[in-house]
């Protein structure tokens, strides 16, 4: 009574119950790996769009920024270029553009994006910053009456402050849709976010979407 035998070898029911629990337990653990693997893969094959670029790429976005925190600091359709300055076979230099007044002005230094990297179109980021990917699907994007196969990637991001190098923090989700057909990559980008400058600072509420409005190949003036 109160034993069962298996391949001819007598198993108690708890030492069974037992291991049909630890087993059910691993095969979750593999099923939540197999996920994570699965969902890193997705993004892999969208990490370095840039490695197709050449100089002279450009891309200009409009950017709408709602700060629920301070309102005056919002804005609607900011126009906002980007443009390879520089190719090699590790990297490329992408510079960043801005309107003022009438004139196209130069936002910030140059940054280096190095294709063994993670794509990351949030430069302030950088290299500091938790990223975890939640999913990764396939969505059609028209830009300018003509409709581009992109993977829309949403992640979580977690970037803590740290007033010894003047970094402010950067904590909440951003959707982005990658497509390598266009130049830089970037088609689309939802950003909704609290910043913090210091400890003291209460933060600011963002809510930021880029939209690809125009864009070329090798013809940056």
């Amino acid at each position: 009574m109160g034993r069962l035998t298996l391949s001819g070898s007598p198993i108690s029911n708890s030492s069974l119950v037992l291991r049909l629990a630890l087993k059910g337990n691993f095969m979750k653990t593999i099923l939540w790996c197999l996920l994570a693997v699965a969902l890193a893969a997705a993004a892999s094959a969208q990490e370095n769009p840039l490695a197709k670029s050449s100089q002279g790429d450009w891309a200009k976005y409009l950017v709408t920024t709602k700060n629920e925190t301070v309102p005056l600091m919002s804005s609607k359709d900011s126009p906002r270029w980007r443009t390879v300055s520089d190719v090699d076979e590790k990297y490329v230099r992408v510079e960043g553009y801005q309107e003022f007044g009438n004139r196209r002005v130069r936002s910030g230094g140059g940054v280096l994006c190095y294709f063994k990297d993670p794509y990351e179109p949030i430069w302030e980021l950088g290299g500091t910053a938790k990223i975890q990917l939640t999913s990764s699907t396939k969505e059609n994007l028209t830009i300018n009456g003509k409709q581009y196969a992109c993977t829309k990637i949403v992640r979580k991001v977690d970037k803590t402050l740290n007033e010894n190098t003047a970094q402010a923090s950067w904590v909440g989700t951003s959707t982005i849709w990658v497509c390598n057909d266009l130049p830089l990559g970037l088609a689309k980008m939802e950003n909704v976010y609290e910043k913090k400058m210091s400890k003291s600072d209460k933060g600011q509420k963002i809510v930021e979407t880029w939209i690809l409005a125009e864009f070329g190949f090798k013809n940056w003036k």
